[in-house]
């Protein structure tokens, strides 16, 4: 919850406009004496110790209660009484409050120093806030980043960095990175966000992902009527209904396909009980809520509260059934029968660009493909489900390192979590929206 304050306060920063800062002065400097300099350079103090200095056509305002104002066109900076600079080129202001809070915005560009030696900085229209509890944020249209003992940021275009007592944080509309203190770094591009702490950093992207880190396995519980939400967000943002058709498998000559369906099978879903009588399987469905009825901990995995295995033992299961499918050879004219049209997406992402399409055979053998919209690059994927347990294992490609798991069940449902093996020391937890049918091919 910190972390989703941190990256509001930028979202806030992002909007803020001039009228709003120089109402946060008069606040308080109205009434209090004004100072300025004009071609030359200004210092100022205030009453709780801050100080700032500008070079070229500045002036200041300090009112009674504490408050004060500085504006300048050229470039200068300002230190708070906690400790904090603030510098500023071009175009730029500070202005603080009686309560210490400090704000700098600056035209030409930004640059927050904490105390304890965390730098954000900003490029272009930019501002930057500093709180008195020491939590320090910088927002703007063009490149940002955050460095320091806490962890590092970027982002560019429309982004912002957010640092606080636990960490640091990024946001942008573009592509953006986080790394934390322990190796961790996320990379993603448009609309997305990331955050680091001392345990490392995480993050996401609506429009490619790539996550790695140190070991760890994690599942986090996820409420049906959160995924629902989230999962209503990600089917209004969608727009690729274009793919998966004749013309899509035309231009991806590589996509792998089933050579008896029609155009409206691309698409298709079906309910348990026609995977029941399709495969064979148990008429009860055994579904997997990651994070709920089966969760890791301290590298274990536990299913209703009864251990099943060691996490590595988890992950080399579910890379068994990956192999089993990719080795399997079905006919070509094999019958196959489609899952739908998945979208991938991790924590709060409201949209997405990686897709599954999924389809299984009479055998549990697993085939379909993964495509990534943004670059419009798609690789086969190879599965098979455990006909007892009845999980559900692929890899996309010869990558056999990264290992998507969930639930035969689970891939009838609309929306459903999965877990994600990133080799044997580190899993994560995910969640798949299925799309429904363009309106053409229902």
């Amino acid at each position: 919850m910190r972390y989703r304050y941190w990256l509001a306060l930028v979202g806030l920063l992002a909007l803020a406009s001039l009228p709003t800062t120089e109402a946060f002065g008069q606040r308080g400097g109205r009434g209090g004496a004004r100072g300025g300099v004009s071609r030359g350079g200004g210092t100022v103090v205030g009453p709780y110790g801050g100080a700032g200095g500008g070079t070229r056509s500045t002036g200041t305002v300090v009112g009674p209660g504490g408050g004060s104002r500085t504006t300048g066109s050229a470039s200068g900076s300002y230190t708070t009484g906690r400790g904090t600079t603030i510098e500023y080129g071009g175009a730029g202001r500070t202005t603080t409050g009686p309560g210490g809070t400090t704000v700098g915005r600056g035209v030409g560009g930004v640059q927050v120093t904490t105390p304890g030696g965390q730098t954000a900085t900003k490029v272009g229209s930019a501002r930057g806030v500093q709180g008195p509890g020491g939590t320090t944020a910088v927002g703007g249209r063009s490149v940002g980043a955050t460095t320091g003992p806490v962890g590092s940021g970027v982002s560019a275009s429309r982004g912002g960095a957010v640092l606080g007592p636990g960490g640091a944080a990024a946001g942008g509309t573009r592509i953006g990175t986080a790394t934390g203190p322990g190796g961790r770094t996320v990379s993603g591009a448009s609309h997305w966000s990331a955050a680091s702490n001392p345990y490392g950093a995480y993050r996401s992207a609506s429009r490619g992902v790539a996550v790695t880190g140190p070991a760890g396995h994690f599942t986090t519980y996820r409420s049906a009527t959160a995924v629902r939400t989230q999962a209503g967000f990600v089917r209004t943002g969608f727009r690729g209904y274009n793919y998966f058709n004749a013309n899509w498998y035309t231009n991806h000559p590589g996509a792998w396909r089933a050579l008896t369906w029609t155009a409206a099978a691309y698409w298709r879903w079906v309910p348990y009980s026609t995977v029941v009588t399709f495969c064979g399987y148990p008429a009860e469905p055994v579904i997997y809520d990651y994070g709920s009825n089966l969760i890791y901990e301290d590298n274990r995995v536990y299913y209703n509260g009864d251990q099943v295995a060691t996490a590595e033992e988890y992950a080399n299961q579910a890379a068994d059934l990956a192999g089993a499918g990719q080795a399997a050879k079905p006919d070509e004219k094999e019958e196959w029968q489609s899952l739908g049209v998945f979208a991938m997406v991790q924590g709060d992402e409201k949209e997405a660009n990686n897709l599954f399409q999924i389809a299984i055979n009479k055998e549990g053998v697993i085939r379909g493909n993964y495509y990534n919209g943004l670059t419009d690059t798609t690789l086969p994927i190879y599965g098979s489900v455990d006909k007892k347990t009845q999980r559900a294992a692929w890899i996309i490609g010869d990558k056999k390192d990264t290992v998507y798991e969930t639930g035969v069940g689970n891939l009838t449902q609309p929306e459903t979590s999965m877990l994600v093996h990133v080799g044997k020391d580190r899993t994560q937890q995910w969640t798949l929206v299925r799309l429904e049918p363009p309106k053409e091919t229902k």
